[in-house]
């Protein structure tokens, strides 16, 4: 069965919802009333903070490479010139780069999206004060970059599935 292609408004919803628990402090513990989003499917329902847990699952184990911090030192100096977005993407542009001979059989989209996660996540843990600046870099990123991949996907929730398979 084909997957639901949802439109591009849908999957820039999710994303902004997964990225909020994803970058949540309470790392998992998310208000749940907005977490639905009707599918074709039966039983067969968005849940952000389901997607969020998967993907912070993957970026953990991305986060002990060194390159991490020297990106991160990038996007610090960058905040304070409030160009956050861009050096937010050449960070991701950076370890992708730095991860691709180890995944190649892994989709671009999917190490767009680790890596981009992954930076998100190290730079909330590492720079506190970065949060906010970050979660609108990420979303913004993730939408430009991927968002149209994931909507054809049928949306977030079947991102997961693909990165399983």
């Amino acid at each position: 069965m084909a997957p639901v292609v949802l439109d591009v408004k849908a999957v820039e919803w999710q994303t902004t919802l997964v990225i909020e628990c994803l970058l949540d402090d309470d790392d998992g513990v998310v208000n749940r009333e907005f977490s639905s989003l009707e599918t074709d499917g039966p039983g067969d329902q968005f849940d952000p903070v389901l997607v969020a847990d998967k993907l912070r699952t993957i970026a953990d184990a991305m986060n002990e490479d060194p390159r991490f911090q020297k990106v991160l030192k990038d996007l610090k100096q960058a905040a304070a010139q409030e160009v956050v977005d861009q050096a937010f993407s050449n960070g991701v542009e950076t370890l992708c780069q730095a991860h691709v001979s180890k995944g190649a059989e892994v989709a671009p989209e999917m190490q767009l999206i680790k890596a981009s996660v992954a930076f998100g996540l190290y730079v909330k843990k590492s720079a506190p004060e970065l949060k906010t600046q970050v979660q609108h870099a990420l979303t913004n990123f993730l939408t430009r970059r991927v968002g149209s991949w994931v909507a054809k996907q049928g949306g977030w929730d079947k991102v997961q599935d693909v990165s399983s398979k």
